[in-house]
């Protein structure tokens, strides 16, 4: 899965030169915490409602002047922003922008290419992306097995599913389970759920637990 399925293609943006208080009444206006920065029209950084906050003078601290106040508000982005933002390209599989994200402790990622940004990708759309990837909420079962580490282990499986002419909707193998294992989670559709989960047992497979699912 790359990235450009799950990126927000319509991205607000702001000039380096926008005043502080306007980049917080975008982010308040749409919602959202992050702003890239652009300097003709090339992302020089990315501005996040943390830094608008920590910018601005709290509206209730009466030690702060009203002019100063104001002086606050009239800042430029470009003082506050983080340079040189970690980005993404479009191509790139969702998982190495997730671990990008996780690594580098940021909330959210522009995605650029032939250096035009195209999109933002967010912690909010990754999370939707892996649980739509993982059939969270599809109807069916969800059935966690334990197979050996080997090459054919996976194959009977699918063979079983294939069998029992079930309808394989998800699919994760979880590789460091144990030394000797692998856990696997499939999602599955059909009506011999009894005798495809027996044959599970039979093909070598340890089920551990297995859920019915409603959908939405």
């Amino acid at each position: 899965m790359f990235i450009k399925l799950w990126m927000q293609q319509e991205v607000i943006s702001i000039d380096k030169e926008t005043p502080i208080s306007q980049a917080k009444e975008l982010i308040d206006q749409h919602n959202f915490r992050h702003l890239p920065v652009l300097e003709d029209d090339k992302l020089i950084g990315i501005i996040t409602q943390s830094d608008i906050d920590k910018a601005l003078p709290s509206a209730v601290d009466s030690s702060i002047s009203p002019e100063e106040k104001i002086i606050a508000a009239q800042a430029k982005v470009s003082a506050f922003m983080t340079s040189n933002p970690i980005t993404a390209h479009p191509m790139d599989p969702l998982e190495n922008v997730a671990y990008l994200m996780r690594k580098f402790k940021i909330g959210a990622v522009p995605v650029v290419e032939d250096e035009e940004l195209i999109g933002i990708v967010s912690e909010t759309d990754i999370f939707k992306a892996f649980t739509e990837i993982l059939g969270a909420k599809t109807e069916g079962a969800r059935i966690e097995l334990q197979i050996d580490d080997n090459g054919t282990a996976l194959y009977a499986i699918t063979d079983v599913c294939k069998r029992f002419d079930m309808h394989l909707t998800a699919i994760t193998l979880y590789n460091n389970f144990s030394h000797d294992k692998r856990l696997l989670t499939i999602r599955v559709q059909g009506e011999d759920m009894d005798d495809m989960i027996e044959a599970l047992w039979d093909s070598g497979a340890k089920v551990n637990r297995v859920i019915m699912e409603e959908g939405d």
